[in-house]
């Protein structure tokens, strides 16, 4: 394994874990369109929220994890092809699972809850992206047992 690849892994891991201890101070919507210090921002209670903000942050937060997931997937298998198709999930979920997980959370349905607390899980955590991981794995031991 050459350093680059290690200097992808370390950078994603690192980031990840930024992203996770700092989650609550990652307001990007006040340091992008407020040009003020980031605020304590709290999502945890189902309550209401400003919608702009609350979009801006949980777009951000969502694009920095599955970009740091994304470097340590090119990093353990330094393959174009795979962070390619770790790009189309990171944009399927961009269009697709955030929207959905933001007209939940802004409009709180009755009984949505629950629901909701798995979507953020699996939408705001790169749930979708570390799951790649062994699926590329098998990919690679079948690729090289037909080869075989």
């Amino acid at each position: 394994m050459n350093i680059r690849r290690i200097l992808f892994i370390a950078g994603g891991v690192i980031g990840l874990i930024a992203v996770y201890l700092l989650q609550s101070y990652l307001d990007f919507y006040s340091m992008l369109f407020e040009l003020e210090a980031p605020n304590k921002i709290d999502y945890t209670a189902y309550q209401n929220v400003k919608t702009l903000p609350f979009t801006v942050n949980k777009v951000v937060r969502y694009l920095l994890n599955d970009l740091f997931s994304i470097a340590i997937i090119y990093g353990l298998f330094y393959e174009k092809k795979y962070a390619r198709f770790a790009m189309y999930v990171m944009f399927f979920g961009l269009f697709v699972l955030v929207p959905v997980y933001i007209f939940l959370f802004l409009n709180q349905f009755e009984g949505f809850s629950s629901m909701l607390s798995h979507l953020h899980r699996v939408v705001m955590n790169p749930v979708l992206m570390m799951l790649l991981i062994p699926a590329f794995f098998y990919q690679r031991k079948m690729q090289g047992q037909q080869s075989s």
